[in-house]
């Protein structure tokens, strides 16, 4: 990929020589595993010959198919993590969430587990952020503690490696690795130190981009790590069983809270195809702009309706832990509504941004620096796929009773890549600020998409007690 895109870029004559810093943002929970024979590869890269060609030929990689964040094999080692160490609640406190089959110290566990021969010729593990930046540096990168805190492994609080979670990897692994006492050091020792400096230059770009690609040899690298999903930061840890506690990225006296969903844009997709009625008059070229159209047009005709309430959980969800459609009419359990469509659209979207709101205000208002006298949350800044869709953002808006603004970007993790490595420049060249916003590093800026309309901002407040009591049947 590294290859396609640089030779592309080259191709269009793109000016490497004016390059001044790389940054990159890779997916949090995947992880690389590397070989012993992996950093004598990077250091002695030739520039006549591609990337993938010297990765693949010196066998750089002891595990090929690396886990990502769609990993859920690893509901043992979450169960084993979390009885050890004294139960889900301690290593929320400590690593910031209780243990998710995504995290990578249970990959590593099972790996270690089923794999030891492989495990044996790791000689250091990345994140996938980590990874690219080694790639770019032609040696090992450290790890980020933003993506480290997606770990179960990292102490949020001190920022380094917690040596019991480390012991505790390998606690079932006896007959995988020889001596499970000094797991924990040699896993340590394979991840490398953290590095809790989010705008720390680390080197000079390889010689092999320099030479093959006329990158200025001045050049430098940060890492950065980053499905729906809700961010917000705060000035102290929040640990709680539904969400995750992250370093922040920048800035090392705060943290980052995180609520992450299954059920997502896949979701009402799902109910939107439901309940679509396909008109053979549409064309099937444009049959997904039809059904959006079909749905948008009855969210916007829509009201919220203080008794109808309804939970769509098509994949187990996370936040609450439940799955199935349920549906609720004046406090009882129904099959479907009367006017199924209409309702349903409008239920599923709400429902969603509901269970945010209510979870959003519950950690800030713990917070220390929140007056409760005033709104939790000023505004909302949306990304991704869903923020191009006005009508899902308009019910966004009333429900959280704020001001809904558009990221102006067709790609918001490339472009907090590169604010990043601007913020990082800008440190190294003694021209940093610290009050410095994402409106003045962003060339477009936000758009403001959506105004929270107050009457339908008022039912949504009143509804909200009702829809956390039926949430709590619907988990049982």
């Amino acid at each position: 990929s590294i290859d396609l895109l640089l030779e592309k870029l080259q191709s269009q004559e793109f000016p490497f020589f004016k390059v001044k810093v790389i940054s990159g943002a890779g997916q949090q929970h995947g992880s690389v595993y590397w070989s012993t024979t992996s950093q004598s590869t990077l250091n002695l890269l030739n520039s006549s010959y591609s990337l993938a060609t010297q990765l693949k030929s010196n066998k750089v990689f002891a595990i090929t198919n690396s886990p990502t964040w769609q990993d859920s094999s690893t509901s043992l080692q979450c169960k084993n993590l979390e009885k050890l160490i004294g139960g889900p609640d301690v290593l929320a406190r400590i690593s910031g969430s209780k243990g998710f089959e995504r995290f990578t110290g249970n990959q590593i566990s099972k790996i270690c587990l089923q794999s030891p021969s492989q495990y044996l010729q790791t000689s250091r593990i990345s994140l996938v952020s980590s990874f690219l930046a080694s790639i770019f540096l032609g040696d090992f990168a450290p790890i980020d503690i933003a993506d480290g805190s997606g770990m179960n492994l990292l102490d949020i609080n001190t920022k380094n490696w917690d040596d019991r979670l480390l012991d505790i990897c390998g606690k079932y692994s006896t007959h995988a690795c020889e001596n499970d006492i000094k797991f924990g050091e040699e896993l340590k020792a394979k991840l490398g130190v953290p590095e809790s400096d989010g705008l720390k230059i680390l080197g000079n770009i390889s010689d092999y981009f320099v030479k093959r690609y006329g990158f200025s040899s001045g050049d430098v690298v940060i890492s950065l790590g980053t499905s729906d999903t809700v961010l917000f930061y705060t000035t102290k840890t929040h640990p709680t069983l539904e969400s995750h506690t992250l370093c922040h990225p920048i800035n090392k006296d705060l943290y980052i809270s995180m609520l992450c969903y299954k059920n997502g844009s896949l979701t009402r997709e799902y109910i939107r195809d439901f309940y679509y009625n396909n008109n053979k008059q549409d064309d099937e070229k444009d049959i997904d702009s039809a059904k959006w159209k079909w749905f948008n047009e009855i969210l916007a005709a829509s009201s919220p309706d203080p008794k109808k309430y309804g939970f769509y959980f098509v994949h187990q969800e996370i936040i609450p832990f439940a799955k199935g459609i349920y549906r609720f009419f004046n406090k009882h359990m129904v099959d479907d509504f009367k006017d199924m469509p209409e309702s349903n659209i409008r239920t599923v979207v709400e429902s969603q941004f509901m269970s945010m709101k209510l979870r959003v205000d519950k950690l800030l208002s713990d917070d220390k620096n929140v007056n409760k006298e005033v709104e939790l949350v000023k505004k909302v800044l949306v990304v991704g796929g869903a923020s191009k869709n006005n009508e899902i953002l308009q019910v966004l808006a009333d429900v959280f009773g704020v001001q809904v603004w558009r990221f102006n970007a067709t790609n918001s993790a490339s472009l907090g890549a590169a604010i990043k490595a601007r913020l990082t420049f800008s440190k190294f060249t003694n021209n940093y600020r610290s009050d410095i916003t994402i409106n003045e590093l962003s060339e477009n800026g936000n758009e403001l998409v959506a105004q929270p309309r107050q009457e339908n901002s008022a039912i949504y407040k009143y509804m909200m007690k009702d829809y956390l009591e039926l949430e709590q049947i619907v988990i049982g």
